[in-house]
């Protein structure tokens, strides 16, 4: 067989774009999610709480079109929308799972799942309902599984959002002061803890030359660590908490960076990113407003509650549902959320993590698995972990097995004192956490 010389340079470039790739970043050091549990346990059943795929930006005002000289790219979708690539990445996660599932024998073999043995809760908006729909055709497909969620599509679901919801409150006072014990240091000394993270943002910029430079700096040598002082902003009663300034900026801009390398775009960050190093360094500002905004305790326990309770009443076998229609027969269930939902679960639970081969610590199909895992005597342990694609597997869109697996990072939770060696937390110890962890008036 001959191929054309077009044909011929196509593929080059083709080799040419993935050892490119290969090399922005390594995936030497990446955990990987195809292990079994520990010798003498069997896994009874599985919640995995996930983030949606790959989207368009949330927002793109127009502070964020200032902030540099050059014109941000057109997403094939609507501001906030999942994109058909996150789609299709989201089912390659499917995918995986299923081979895992199958393996740890919770999933047929060879028939479609059992009836009433795979769940699916999604939030209302478009990029969980379709990370819902995604999940499944990988995980099932052709197998007619439908997802759930709540009626009202225009109402937040006070699953995912209790605050927002109006379920419970917060007081401004406590905010301000949780934030900045979590910060350990006043909010307005953020910039000078991210100095080389900002540094890094004003070249990927190019914001010297913006025309937010060009209106507020005299001598046109303005920069963002000096240019926008950090502030906490805390409106509507406490319920709605924002860090403006440089970090909080820089946490968006670097979130939408990422999302441009993870949709395939040719120039994410206008070619400006170059290595993995600098990636680490410009989520690192992701990571840090993430921190501060989800992962503070107060602020946690008044967003997470809820969901926390229906993990915890999921893995537990004599608790009831906190999921309409769901049910003690589901040995798989998977919720459909947001980044915020992982990080608020994950300031409850006092556990974080390093995601080798992924700077963002709560990526696009990321999800915090808790698989409740048996014993021979029958005494029951939950394992939790965080399974995600990396950086490379995201932009070259790579088919997920057992072969080829998804990454994973074991988790610890610091307050489950009599855990396995393994990291596994007894299920009478990991209720009496989450029963601890809990903010009473924030409960469906």
């Amino acid at each position: 067989m001959t191929i054309s010389a077009f044909e011929r340079q196509k593929l080059m470039l083709r080799r040419g774009i993935l050892v490119a790739l290969s090399a922005t970043f390594s995936l030497g050091s990446t955990a990987y999610a195809n292990e079994t549990p520990a010798s003498g346990y069997q896994v009874e059943k599985v919640v995995i709480l996930s983030r949606h795929g790959v989207r368009a930006p949330t927002k793109m005002t127009q502070t964020i079109r200032d902030v540099t000289p050059d014109a941000w790219p057109e997403w094939p979708v609507k501001l906030g929308d999942i994109t058909p690539r996150g789609e299709h990445l989201i089912s390659l996660m499917g995918e995986f799972y299923r081979e895992k599932f199958q393996q740890q024998g919770i999933l047929s073999q060879d028939n479609c799942p059992a009836p009433n043995s795979v769940y699916v809760w999604a939030d209302v908006d478009q990029r969980t309902l379709k990370t819902g729909e995604a999940f499944l055709a990988g995980l099932a497909p052709q197998c007619g599984l439908t997802i759930h969620h709540q009626q009202d599509l225009d109402k937040a679901d006070p699953l995912f959002h209790p605050v927002k919801a109006g379920t419970c409150s917060m007081e401004k006072a406590k905010i301000q002061q949780s934030v900045e014990k979590q910060a350990k240091t006043p909010v307005d000394n953020l910039n000078q803890h991210y100095l080389p993270s900002l540094a890094l943002m004003n070249t990927a910029l190019n914001f010297s030359k913006s025309p937010w430079c060009q209106k507020h700096s005299a001598d046109k040598s303005c920069d963002l660590g000096q240019s926008m002082p950090s502030k906490l902003s805390i409106n509507d009663n406490g319920n709605k908490v924002a860090l403006d300034g440089a970090v909080g900026l820089s946490s968006t801009l670097a979130e939408i960076f990422l999302l441009e390398y993870a949709q395939g775009m040719p120039q994410a960050a206008w070619g400006n990113i170059h290595s993995e190093q600098e990636w680490t360094s410009l989520l690192k500002l992701h990571n840090a407003q993430f921190d501060l905004m989800a992962r503070t305790p107060y602020i946690a326990r008044h967003n997470g509650t809820p969901l926390l309770q229906a993990i915890s009443n999921a893995l537990d076998p004599h608790a009831a549902s906190k999921l309409p229609g769901s049910s003690p027969d589901n040995k798989i269930l998977f919720i459909a959320g947001h980044d915020t939902n992982i990080a608020n679960i994950s300031g409850m639970l006092n556990i974080s993590w390093i995601l080798p081969g992924q700077p963002d610590n709560t990526p696009p199909g990321g999800a915090l698995v808790f698989e409740r895992l048996a014993d021979k005597s029958g005494k029951q342990y939950v394992s939790v972990s965080m399974v995600y694609q990396t950086l490379e597997q995201l932009r070259a869109q790579t088919p997920l097995s057992l072969k080829e697996p998804a990454g994973s990072v074991q988790l610890k939770i610091p307050s489950c004192s009599d855990q396995t060696a393994e990291g596994y937390c007894p299920l009478t110890t990991f209720t009496r956490v989450v029963n601890q962890s809990v903010e009473p008036g924030c409960q469906l």
